[in-house]
């Protein structure tokens, strides 16, 4: 049976954060039964009407939208940890793509079929406008060919730097070649007459094959099932190590990598690595089974993996919301999030968002500390009032404590502890041995005007920062 700490692990890492009433539904359960229930999604998860009036304004708006899913709204935020996944791993940016309503479609794809089956997502990505809009399909022609996605397909989304040749660049280039959009409607459009309809040799498979109208459009389709099916890895392809391997098997470890890095923040062990593309190739890249053999492994509960991971600024914002019981129009400052390292619609590029290290830096941790403020002063709205029904009160998601109770701490060491435990408790949050002790020795020793800053510390002790 899965200890208190694993079952805390889990969720901590596949749902945000670790809710007691989440925690105590699994905690009975077997580790197998407990993974099982995270993994069981919603089938649709619903979306937003956007209706700011400007695009910049409705980009906002279904930003807050997705934070509010993490945090509050999704009886399994893995399904929204997943399309986190995959908005950094497919990555499309607002600013190119001109079109929050684009970005809403690309994401709420990821968010409805990404625990679905990678060749389909992969398909499903590839003719979304937001995607030909910032990977430049859209001047995809066989009289101009442009590169930009038919590489970035197999060099970062699917098989890995090295893995291919030039030549299979301009191969997958071509069978992308007539996939458009129409910039007044926003449409996806096929071009045939911009089509190279020509047979291609790719990873070893002579494709284009089919010359019918249909077969013409879906040759940009052939490239994903042959990196997933019968393609090889050229015999002069840079990785010396994966020449005349079956593609399908390297793009399964790439993307076993990549599972493990997101979830766990190590890297992979090689037995890990075997299972997990093992369970990708029997399954045919179905995700959920693949998931679930990441996290029935022991070495994903291991002491160096539990303490393993940085939390991203996402990550971070949707456990002061859950902590707050904010809803994020009311207290995310998406500016700051920016400024420690990762706003939704904006990845850096197309190479996405890194992790745990990659958040660590003076700047990103003082917007930390600035987010963390910003989220304080929310709470304390009606602290300082005299009159009106929430006049001296903090409001939390677990009930509430006056000023009166806060104040009356001064000097005593069981009032300042009750104070700490009390607030802790109302957030639903944990605190280890020397977060307690520097928390409980603030609240006994400070003035008691100023002892209401306890809930800031809280906000920003590493528990809160580290997952």
């Amino acid at each position: 049976m899965p200890t208190q700490s694993d079952i805390e692990h889990l969720l901590r890492r596949t749902e945000f954060v670790a809710r007691p009433g989440r925690v105590a539904e699994l905690l009975p359960l077997s580790l197998a039964a407990a993974v099982d229930d995270v993994l069981a999604v919603p089938a649709d998860p619903g979306t937003i009407t956007l209706t700011a009036p400007s695009n910049w304004e409705r980009g906002e708006e279904y930003t807050h939208f997705w934070l509010n899913r993490m945090a509050h709204d999704s009886p399994r935020p893995l399904q929204e940890r997943m399309s986190l996944f995959w908005h950094g791993h497919f990555c499309s940016d607002l600013s190119k793509v001109d079109g929050a309503e684009l970005m809403q479609q690309q994401i709420d794809a990821f968010r409805k079929d990404g625990m679905g089956n990678l060749r389909t997502l992969a398909k499903q990505m590839s003719t979304q406008v937001a995607m030909i809009r910032y990977l430049d399909n859209n001047d995809n022609r066989k009289t101009s060919p442009n590169q930009n996605f038919g590489r970035e397909l197999m060099e970062l989304f699917l098989l890995g730097v090295g893995n291919y040749t030039e030549a299979d660049v301009e191969a997958s280039t071509a069978a992308w070649t007539g996939h458009t959009d129409n910039w007044e409607t926003d449409a996806y459009v096929w071009r045939a007459d911009w089509h190279d309809s020509a047979n291609k040799s790719f990873l070893g498979v002579t494709i284009n094959l089919d010359k019918t109208a249909e077969g013409q459009k879906a040759h940009g389709y052939e490239v994903i099932d042959t990196v997933l099916g019968s393609g090889k890895v050229p015999g002069t392809a840079v990785n010396i190590s994966n020449r005349g391997r079956d593609t399908r098997l390297v793009a399964a470890e790439f993307l076993s990598r990549k599972f493990w890095t997101f979830f766990a923040g190590t890297a992979i062990p090689a037995a890990v690595l075997t299972a997990m593309r093992d369970a990708a190739i029997a399954n045919d890249f179905a995700i959920k089974p693949w998931l679930r053999t990441m996290l029935m492994r022991t070495e994903f509960y291991d002491a160096g993996v539990k303490q393993g991971l940085v939390r991203s600024p996402i990550d971070v914002v949707a456990a002061l919301l859950v902590a707050s019981g904010k809803r994020s129009e009311e207290a995310t400052p998406l500016w700051l999030m920016e400024g420690m390292g990762q706003r939704p619609l904006f990845p850096p590029n197309v190479s996405g968002w890194k992790s745990n290290g990659y958040y660590v830096n003076a700047s990103a941790m003082a917007k930390r500390t600035e987010t963390a403020q910003m989220f304080f002063w929310r709470l304390m709205d009606t602290y300082w009032d005299d009159t009106g029904p929430n006049a001296g009160v903090i409001t939390l998601p677990g009930g509430t404590i006056t000023r009166t109770q806060i104040v009356a701490t001064a000097n005593d060491m069981a009032k300042a502890r009750k104070l700490v435990d009390d607030l802790l408790a109302m957030m639903r949050l944990s605190a280890g041995p020397e977060s307690l002790a520097a928390l409980y020795a603030f609240s006994q020793n400070v003035s008691r005007w100023e002892r209401a800053d306890v809930l800031l510390l809280i906000m920003l002790m590493p528990e809160l920062h580290v997952a």
